[in-house]
This record gives structure tokens, C-alpha cells and sequence, in this order.
């Protein structure tokens, strides 16, 4: 039984990259946690960003969330920010940790990734999720079968309301990207849909 850790920027980043593969995890009565580093204040109400973040916890079964309470759009890769990873390390005390890639155009994105590597470095599997600002470049090599979960992963997506219409259906859009997305890197697995990821760390236990 593995404990996981998801590290998001914002609200909707870990449903976006890695829903499909944490509700798995839940099924099978493992303890999920996410850790969301700011309440994505930029993009909407953090209130009611944060109420939705939560609501897509239970969906997916998570076992608890912490909020890191750092400030949207200026996350950094240095100590404040491995501090917050490393606080919810101690506490988690995980087996799997799940961030984003750092090859991605959006600067909380990238940071969070690099910050997530070097607070993270005692972990023995480290898996970086894609999103919809995910750079052409990010390659993996982890597929995940979610064909199990995929319903789940859309309904924690859509749970995230106040979203969907801010910078110009942008959020939409890339609910829609992410279901294509499953569905082509299930093509490249051999699965019917499937989330993909690059191994920052892997120590394979024989």
C-alpha cells in the first residue's frame, strides 16, 4: 500500500495532469494527499477556488489537502517554496509524489516542478504529470491506465466552475484538450485512454 503525494500550482493543476491516476490510488485504499501551493487568486474568487478544490478532493477520495499559501503568478523554485513541498513531506510522509513538469510555458508551473524536484529528492519515485500548457518537448515514459477512472478525472475537472469562462473559455478548452489528450496517450500505451508522465525519480525495487 503506497502513500501519494499530488503538488499543484493551483486549484485544477493535479486534476488536469493526474486525476485519472490519484482516484486509482484511492480505490484502492491507499492515502492520497494534494498539495496546492497558492488558492490561484489570479484567476477568480480564492474562496471559491478553494471551495472547488476541495470538492474535487472528495470526488476523487482524497485523504486530506494542504494549502501552501503562497501567491499566484510568483511562485518560485527556491527555499519558501521547498519549504511549504518539504512541510507537507514531513506530514504525508509519501512513497509516490506526483508534480508538474517543469518544461511547461507557465512560470508557476515550471517552478513548482523544479521546487518539487529538490524538496522532493529523498522520495524513491517522483512522476511529472502534463497539463495544457505543457511544453511539446515533455516526453514520458509512465503510462497509466485510466480507463477506470477516466469518468472520474472529467467530473473533478468540471467541478471547477468559476473556471470556465475566464480568459476566454480558456479552462473549457483545456478540459477538452486533457480528454483528447487521454485518449492519445492511451493510443501511444495501447489502452483505451491513459495519463502519461516523465520520471523525475525512480528507484525500481526488485
Amino acid at each position: 500500500m503506497n502513500t501519494v503525494l499530488a503538488i499543484g500550482a493551483h486549484p485544477d493543476d493535479i486534476e488536469l495532469g493526474c486525476a485519472g491516476t490519484l482516484a486509482l490510488h484511492a480505490a484502492k485504499g491507499e492515502k492520497v494527499y494534494l498539495l496546492i501551493l497558492t488558492r490561484g487568486e489570479a484567476s477568480g474568487d480564492p474562496d471559491v477556488r478553494e471551495m472547488e478544490c476541495r470538492e474535487s478532493a472528495k470526488i476523487l477520495g482524497a485523504t486530506y489537502v494542504f494549502l501552501g499559501g503562497l501567491r499566484d503568478t510568483v511562485i518560485q523554485d527556491g527555499r519558501e517554496t521547498i519549504d511549504v513541498i518539504e512541510n507537507a513531506l514531513h506530514q504525508a510522509k509519501p512513497d509516490i509524489v506526483y508534480a508538474p513538469s517543469y518544461k511547461d510555458t507557465h512560470q508557476d508551473h515550471r517552478k513548482t516542478g523544479y521546487a518539487a524536484m529538490s524538496a522532493c529528492r529523498r522520495v524513491r519515485i517522483i512522476l511529472l504529470y502534463e497539463g495544457a500548457s505543457t511544453q511539446r518537448d515533455f516526453t514520458p515514459q509512465v503510462f497509466v491506465d485510466i480507463a477506470e477512472s477516466f469518468e472520474t478525472k472529467l467530473k473533478a475537472t468540471q467541478v471547477f466552475g468559476s473556471q470556465m469562462h475566464n480568459h476566454n473559455g480558456g479552462y473549457r478548452k483545456a478540459v477538452k484538450a486533457i480528454e483528447g489528450l487521454a485518449k492519445y496517450r492511451g493510443y501511444q500505451a495501447g489502452v483505451e485512454v491513459a495519463e502519461a508522465f516523465e520520471v523525475g525519480k525512480f528507484i525500481f525495487e526488485v
